[in-house]
């Protein structure tokens, strides 16, 4: 599920040719974003995991945002447990580039993946934003709300919470909040 954008702007699953600027671009925005290897970003283009993991199946998503046919931006998601009556799904990253940041393009590129975990009865969102960014900022602007806050984690472990840098957790579980162009 596709829904509409500004005139100028594209949100759409993203390609394996897309990786190269996906790859690019949350480099140049680490600080923000944190890291996440490659292979993940490929994994939740194809849908399957690579490695040694418990599975190979991947149900995470990626989308890009393009503006006049440029690439823009990008947000990588997943879903929970497909068998969970709680499901929840979780934005791990979003990113809109430097020059092209308008609070619309994010937007647009979140309420795309909302509707599309809603579509399948996701009905919970959630994700986390280091307390010393101003993308604090954008998460209250979209409607979500503040719940609590953790310490960072690692890549290696996703589990563990590694490091002194504070997290707030965001929650979002309101699909009549979507604003469509």
């Amino acid at each position: 599920m596709i829904l509409p954008c500004h005139k100028d702007d594209i949100v759409r699953f993203a390609d394996i040719e897309d990786l190269t600027y996906i790859v690019d671009l949350s480099k140049k925005e680490s600080k923000s974003l944190g890291f996440i290897p490659k292979m993940a970003y490929e994994s939740a283009i194809t849908g399957i995991k690579k490695g040694k993991r418990w599975s190979d199946v991947c149900n995470d998503r990626l989308w890009v945002i393009s503006n006049n046919g440029d690439l823009v931006g990008f947000c990588l998601a997943s879903f929970g447990n497909p068998l969970s009556n709680e499901r929840r799904g979780k934005i791990a990253q979003i990113c809109i580039q430097q020059d092209a940041r308008k609070i619309s393009r994010g937007k647009n590129l979140l309420d795309n993946v909302v509707a599309y975990a809603h579509s399948f009865g996701c009905k919970n969102m959630a994700c986390g934003c280091a307390e010393d960014l101003e993308s604090n900022f954008f998460w209250g602007a979209m409607g979500w709300q503040l719940i609590g806050d953790r310490f960072g984690i690692s890549h290696t472990n996703t589990f563990l919470q590694t490091s002194d840098r504070v997290v707030n957790i965001y929650h979002f579980n309101d699909p009549d909040q979507l604003l469509l162009f």
